[in-house]
Parts: structure tokens; C-alpha cells; sequence
């Protein structure tokens, strides 16, 4: 099944719509709607916040808040907001004034639960954002400011008190977050795509030169201190994801053309897999067996009016991309999943 994901915007509000989708006849399997509440910020024009709900709601000319906006940066982010089979949504919430974020979720009955309530001490404005789902559903997790200004990451149990447990580091910057492994453990980075053995990440970080990882053993923001066995991917700016033990496929260019990297000491990069053209690219999700993979195609610099439709194609050369028709997918859809 590959699963989607859209914002629906009318007015100040907004929904979430989460579809599964049959990759053979590209019928739908199901559909869930998360109703976002008043407090949930899903736009620069509520609160400057870190979280993957902007990417989602974005609209045409507004601003990010995260250092790219292409699929292979969004998508990890963007899955991170929920649990594994899609029964609860992460958000940040705006707080009761100036600069305080609330963390909290949204179950598929709309109801909505502020894990942070009123704040950890007397006098001080919590500010939690880039809100992720464990994978579980157990938690959300976040990253925080300590009263003492410093950065950390954190999480609260969905059930009991949601007390605040303290994770491990995190950086000032605007690096999202994301959970990896079990036990789960908060990875603060770009781009984070799990092998599938889930030893090894691909990853970028201020910072950092290299793009693939051993996954940490404990949560912490990536950076040249705490990255562990780091490699260089040449030619790689852009990870996709795994499409087997130790091959990554990589948008190797701004315009999109893809190619299966090898993560082996000398390993060349592969042929190209897609014919030229003078379009802009953008890896979204593989297929599980690493066979297949989903892009969206736009004009250069115009990923909404440029729109051109998706494709999927081969993660092998030789056969050309087939354009999807579905009518309910435009520039707006992101690929979250090919499970």
C-alpha cells in the first residue's frame, strides 16, 4: 500500500487527509481525516514554529521554516507527525502567549490532548516543537528549551501524566526530528532514511560533510561530534531512501536525474534511471522491495503552478517512468510510505 498525505485548508482551518492506495490498480484502499484544532499551527501566519505541519499546509510563495523544501528533506520529517498505522498526528500547539508551543496529538476522533498543559515550573514559557509520534503511538517527542536556554530532546507518554522525560541533546538550528530504532531514540537531523537492516541512516546536519551514518544509540542531534562511522556518498546530494543493504538512491542534481549509489569503499554511482529532460525531479518513497520508486516532476523553482504530474520508475535501467493518473493527486500530495 503507499500512503498520502494533504492538507485541506478552508479559511483558518484545516485538515489532514491520509489515503492508502492499491500500487497495482492506484484505487483507494482508505481514507482517515485529522481535523486540526485552533491551537495546532500549521502556518507561518499562526507562530513561527518548527513543525513538518508547514510543509504539509504550505501554500504557493509562503515560507518554510526548515532549510529545504524538497520531497527527500520533507517526506522523513512529515512521517515522523504520526504513529505507525496512522491512528494519531503529533502537532505544536500555540501556548497562551508571546513565544510558548505546546506539544500535543490529534486521535482519528478529532480529539485533541496538550501533553504540555501549563508548563514544568512557575514562571517559565515552555517551548516544545518539532513534535514526532512514536511509532507505537506511546508518545510524542520533541525538541525543548530547558530554563537555562539550553536545547534537549524530549518526550511525553500520551496516557498518565505526560511528564516530561528528558532524551538526550539537541542544537539551536532548525533541524527537524525524527525517531529511529528500538528502543526508539530521537534523531535530530535531515533527510534521515533507515537501511534496511536499520544500522545505518542517511542524514544531513549543519555541520557535517558526511551523509551516512551507524544509527546512535542514543537520542542526540547530529553533528561532527556525535556522527558515528561516517561515510560520503559522492555524488549524493539528495537521499531517497535504501533500495537494498547497501545502495541509497540519490537525486544527483537540482533538476532530478537518479541514480542507485553504492555504500560499499570505491562504489561507483550508477546509471542514470531517468531520460533527460528539463524538468525538476523529486524522490518521494521506495517501493518495499527496492525495486520501484515514486517522483514528482515540475517546472525549475515551481513545484505548485509548474506542477507536472508523478511517475513512478524503476530503481534499475531500462524501463521508462509511468505517469500516474489519479485525479485526486496534484502539487499539493506528498508520498509518505510504500509499505
Amino acid at each position: 500500500m503507499v500512503v498520502t498525505a494533504d492538507c485541506m485548508l478552508g479559511g483558518s482551518a484545516a485538515a489532514i487527509d491520509i489515503a492508502g492506495w492499491d500500487p497495482r490498480t492506484w484505487k483507494r484502499l482508505t481514507q482517515i481525516t485529522f481535523d486540526l484544532p485552533a491551537p495546532a499551527i500549521f502556518s507561518t501566519v499562526d507562530a513561527r514554529a518548527l513543525t513538518p505541519m508547514i510543509d504539509l499546509c504550505r501554500q504557493p510563495g509562503s515560507e518554510g521554516v526548515y532549510d529545504s523544501d524538497s520531497m527527500e528533506w520533507a517526506v522523513p520529517r512529515i512521517r515522523a507527525m504520526f504513529d505507525r498505522d496512522f491512528t494519531r498526528m503529533a502537532v505544536v500547539l500555540r501556548g497562551s502567549g508571546g513565544d510558548e508551543t505546546h506539544v500535543g496529538f490529534i486521535d482519528r476522533q478529532g480529539k485533541l490532548t496538550d501533553l504540555t498543559g501549563g508548563g514544568d515550573s512557575l514562571g517559565f514559557t515552555p517551548r516544545e516543537e518539532n513534535a514526532a509520534m512514536a511509532p507505537d503511538g506511546s508518545a510524542v517527542w520533541f525538541t525543548y528549551e530547558t530554563s537555562d536556554g539550553k536545547h534537549r530532546i524530549g518526550s511525553r507518554p500520551v496516557n498518565g501524566a505526560h511528564t516530561l522525560t528528558d532524551q538526550g541533546p539537541a542544537t539551536d538550528t532548525n533541524l527537524p526530528l525524527v525517531l529511529v530504532g528500538q528502543p526508539f531514540r530521537g534523531v535530530q537531523a535531515e533527510m534521515v532514511h533507515l537501511s534496511p537492516d536499520g544500522s545505518r541512516m542517511t542524514a544531513w546536519a549543519h555541520g557535517v560533510d558526511e551523509n551516512v551514518f551507524d544509527v546512535p544509540a542514543t537520542s542526540t542531534a547530529l553533528t561532527a561530534d556525535t556522527a558515528k562511522h561516517p561515510k560520503s556518498l559522492d555524488g549524493c546530494p539528495e537521499a531517497v531512501g535504501w533500495t537494498g543493504p547497501q545502495t541509497v538512491l540519490c537525486r544527483m542534481d537540482q533538476l532530478g536525474q537518479f541514480r542507485a549509489v553504492g555504500t560499499d569503499p570505491g562504489a561507483a554511482p550508477g546509471p542514470v534511471l531517468v531520460p533527460a529532460n528539463d524538468k525538476e525531479n523529486e524522490g518521494e518513497v521506495i517501493s518495499p522491495d527496492g525495486k520501484r520508486f515514486i517522483f514528482n516532476s515540475h517546472r525549475a523553482s515551481d513545484p505548485t503552478g509548474g506542477f507536472m504530474g508523478f511517475y513512478v520508475a524503476g530503481t534499475t535501467p531500462g524501463s521508462a517512468p509511468q505517469k500516474l493518473t489519479v485525479d485526486a493527486l496534484n502539487a499539493q500530495t506528498v508520498f509518505l510510505e510504500w509499505r
